[in-house]
């Protein structure tokens, strides 16, 4: 069996077949009509010649797998019904491609009759002839099947049915059909509708974007044979899903926890609210953010820190509570009454500004900002400023103990909501005609401002690499990449602490690698 998901191709099948259920008797009552012209069809990389008064339409399957996609056209007549399947994997040959659709067909429709394989030379190309008989209505509509793989590599079935069941009428509009069937590699990307995914992303094989899908293939197989627990990876390129595949029991609608990803989205809040007038810039001191806080151990490091400092992750406290201490003192904060408090508090270990430090309380703190400034959780004012407009509806985002929203972590999206954080920053700020958030704060928030550890640079709890790309990162794998000179966006997310190290690497081995 060929490794095709079954649903998909299930659906394609009875799209197939299953029409003569309806048509059956007009097809019957017109068995006398003569033999009818032909017309030329020509997209997705293939073209050939087709009846011309056959009523064409496509029915394109995207499976989420690139290695290979799924299509039909099919046409109707009163007299007759003819078509064609698409399709690739290298793991079959076309006898069990045509054996799949026989079999999944069946569960809709009954056949009398399915012959054995002929094969044949025409017109150059080595085809596999099946015959056929299906029922219909009362009605033994014969058909036949003509299946070839192209030198690229792609299947292809073209099918006839007529219940004139004139041997010489099916073998003439096969042949026709088979004969003029020419295919190429396409070179070029296909010009594809500009959009805003506000609603859903829309699929395009990556082909018709300018992407190699053997080597996204290669990177879903490495993936399923690593052992890491990636639960899915998904790539868009040209505003296109090219590549949107899930692993063990994760699926496409399933909320998962972005961990430290929600620091950029703390961080967009905060451009926001600034934009809103709510924060007079990023100069301002945390002490005046906080004007009823009387933090201990204030000193005057402390009285120096500014919103920039935090927003690069240079604020200078001792805080001990990132992954480079094993998280040593984050049950602290998370066991406080007042997380500010607690963070405000901390002792100051180095000069604000002077160097990176990456800090989960400090993201904290910029979360509370938000809901001091604004008198809005965090949520709240992303709902209204930012969620709405990118057409997020579906998220979760824990809190601490007097309610506000961790600004470290704990935010939870779908991989396709993740896309959209990216998309907005990929487009600079605009969505749908919209300026959600300036252009200037994308550009201040992504660019290297000081260096860091992970990748090279860090900017406004956004992660630099100097190869021209940022991202946005979490615990156990989570990632939103921004490929600004390619137009692409990558998100993975992942299930164990070991996948980071895995996942992080699967752009620069795989995807960026796939742009031609």
């Amino acid at each position: 069996m060929i490794e095709i998901d079954q649903d998909e191709l299930r659906g394609l099948a009875a799209v197939t077949l299953v029409v003569l259920l309806v048509t059956g008797g007009n097809l019957w009552n017109n068995r006398e009509a003569p033999p009818l012209g032909f017309t030329k069809y020509s997209n997705y990389g293939f073209s050939f010649t087709y009846p011309k008064d056959l009523t064409m339409v496509e029915q394109m399957v995207m499976d989420t797998r690139p290695s290979y996609w799924l299509g039909d056209l099919q046409g109707e007549s009163q007299q007759e019904v003819a078509g064609i399947i698409w399709g690739s994997n290298e793991a079959s040959g076309i006898s069990e491609f045509i054996d799949l659709i026989f079999e999944l067909a069946s569960e809709q429709v009954e056949f009398a009759y399915i012959g054995d394989d002929d094969s044949m030379r025409l017109s150059g190309k080595d085809v596999t002839l099946r015959r056929f008989t299906m029922s219909s209505n009362g009605v033994e509509v014969p058909g036949l099947m003509a299946g070839w793989i192209s030198p690229e590599g792609r299947m292809f079935v073209v099918y006839n049915l007529t219940p004139s069941g004139d041997e010489a009428w099916l073998r003439d509009t096969i042949a026709t059909m088979m004969k003029s069937l020419e295919t190429e590699a396409p070179q070029e990307p296909r010009e594809l509708e500009a959009y805003w995914p506000t609603e859903e992303w829309r699929y395009a094989h990556p082909d018709e974007v300018g992407l190699d899908s053997d080597s996204l293939q290669r990177m879903v197989d490495d993936i399923r044979g690593s052992g890491f627990d990636v639960d899915n990876a998904l790539v868009i390129k040209n505003s296109y899903v090219v590549l949107d595949e899930y692993f063990g029991d994760y699926e496409k609608d399933d909320l998962h926890i972005v961990y430290s990803c929600t620091k950029s989205v703390v961080s967009t809040l905060i451009g926001l609210a600034i934009e809103d007038g709510f924060i007079d810039g990023t100069d301002v001191l945390l002490l005046d953010l906080f004007p009823e806080i009387e933090p201990e151990n204030l000193d005057d490091l402390k009285q120096s820190i500014t919103l920039e400092d935090m927003l690069m992750m240079s604020a200078g406290y001792d805080a001990r509570d990132s992954w480079l201490y094993e998280w040593e003192k984050l049950g602290d904060m998370h066991d406080a009454e007042d997380a500010v408090k607690y963070v405000m508090d901390l002792p100051m270990e180095f000069e604000p500004g002077s160097r990176f430090e990456y800090t989960n309380g400090v993201s904290h703190l910029l979360s509370c900002i938000i809901t001091e400034k604004t008198g809005l959780s965090a949520a709240e004012y992303a709902e209204q400023r930012l969620f709405s407009s990118l057409g997020i509806t579906d998220y979760d985002w824990r809190t601490d103990k007097m309610g506000r929203n961790w600004g470290y972590s704990s935010l939870y999206l779908t991989p396709h909501s993740m896309a959209k954080i990216g998309y907005l920053f990929l487009n600079k700020g605009e969505w749908d005609g919209e300026q959600v958030i300036s252009e200037n704060w994308v550009e201040e928030a992504t660019r290297h401002r000081i260096d860091a550890n992970i990748k090279d640079g860090y900017g406004y709890q956004w992660w630099v690499d100097d190869d021209g790309y940022y991202l946005a990162l979490g615990y156990m794998g989570q990632f939103i990449f921004v490929f600004p000179e390619d137009d692409m966006v990558a998100v993975f997310t992942s299930s164990s602490p070991e996948t980071f190290d895995y996942s992080i690497r699967l752009p620069e081995r795989f995807i960026l690698p796939a742009v031609r």
